[in-house]
């Protein structure tokens, strides 16, 4: 197995999620080896939406971008990856997606040690197989992936995602607030309605229209975030709304996002992807779940009020379609988002 007494700065390629939420998640293992390996070479194979996240994000990582693509094209694009990284020859590869496909890039590219959960029939690619605990009842999301660098000794470590945005892209962003007419004396309310896996991680717009109506006070602005294919929950919302709200879904890059929420005083939000950078950015924030467990993807945020129906035996059950008419999400009412908002801006 690779030893860190072995090698004093080895040359690490780090595979990373997919999602913007997991790839937050994933920031711990990122920043340990340093931890671990101090003055290691690290780089982080990531697809284009989600290189921007870390490639905004203040490091000595180096990030190396690359498209997935569908089909047969997707195939031919894990080849080109992995010849291509082939010549910057990789000591270790820590593969952080259960995916095969991950696994055959890394075999591609010749590193020597490779070392990952044996999930989708790929344990014939790795070299360190680790037992799957995605079934682990209670295991956090960010413990799933530091999981990979037990073998290696490492025992405490920051488990707290944190994303320190570079001064370039707080520069550029400040130039993107001032287009929207976001002043530096109002206060910011961020909010998320939408949810890529589905319906169940989905709060009702009317509601989040409701809780941001009685939030409504002198100095306060609104901005509604989101990516492509979110625009009609957007719209939605803001017919719902008795008052104006800044409508930037879909309309963003990445960076663009970082900056917003990491102007925001509050952010609100379902289980989500933007759910996890607004608290690796520190910020105070309501953070709604239905089908899916807190104890796994919780926001890891001592300003994070997490918000989970009791009593709804059926949740969490981690569905993308609903046959119990959204009860889990019905359980949660208006004006207990709205207390815990307005505790947290009065705190």
């Amino acid at each position: 197995m690779f030893c860190g007494d072995v090698l004093k700065k080895p040359k690490i390629l780090i595979l990373a999620p997919n999602w913007i939420g997991d790839a937050v998640l994933s920031l711990p293992v990122l920043d340990a080896c340093f931890q671990l390996w101090p003055g290691a070479n690290v780089s982080v194979l990531a697809r284009a939406q989600v290189a921007e996240l870390f490639d905004s994000r203040e490091s000595k990582i180096r990030v190396l971008q690359y498209e997935r693509g569908n089909g047969s094209q997707r195939l031919r694009n894990v080849m080109k990856v992995g010849r291509r990284l082939r010549r910057e020859r990789f000591e270790l590869a820590l593969l952080l997606p259960n995916s095969l496909s991950s696994a055959v890039v890394a075999r591609l590219a010749g590193v020597p040690q490779r070392v990952g959960y044996c999930t989708d029939g790929r344990g014939w690619l790795l070299t360190e197989r680790l037992e799957d605990r995605r079934k682990e009842r209670g295991l956090h999301q960010v413990d799933y992936y530091l999981g990979l660098l037990r073998s290696f000794g490492i025992s405490r470590v920051d488990r707290i995602p944190r994303i320190t945005l570079k001064a370039k892209v707080a520069e550029r962003g400040q130039g993107f607030l001032d287009g929207l007419g976001i002043t530096r004396n109002e206060l910011l309310i961020g909010v998320h309605a939408g949810a890529a896996y589905g319906e169940t991680k989905r709060w009702f717009p009317e509601r989040f229209a409701r809780v941001m109506d009685l939030l409504q006070k002198p100095g306060r602005k609104f901005v509604l975030l989101g990516g492509p294919g979110e625009e009609r929950l957007a719209r939605r919302i803001s017919g719902f709304t008795a008052h104006p709200l800044i409508n930037t879904v879909g309309k963003t890059t990445i960076a663009e996002v970082l900056v917003l929420i990491s102007r925001c005083g509050l952010f609100i939000s379902n289980d989500s992807g933007l759910m996890h950078v607004a608290a690796a950015l520190n910020i105070p924030q309501v953070a709604l779940f239905g089908s899916t467990d807190p104890g796994k993807t919780s926001p890891l945020s001592d300003k994070a009020v997490v918000i989970h129906p009791r009593g709804v035996t059926c949740s969490p059950c981690f569905k993308r379609e609903c046959q119990e008419n959204l009860e889990c999400m019905r359980a949660i009412t208006v004006n207990e988002v709205h207390a815990a908002a307005e505790k947290l801006l009065n705190s």
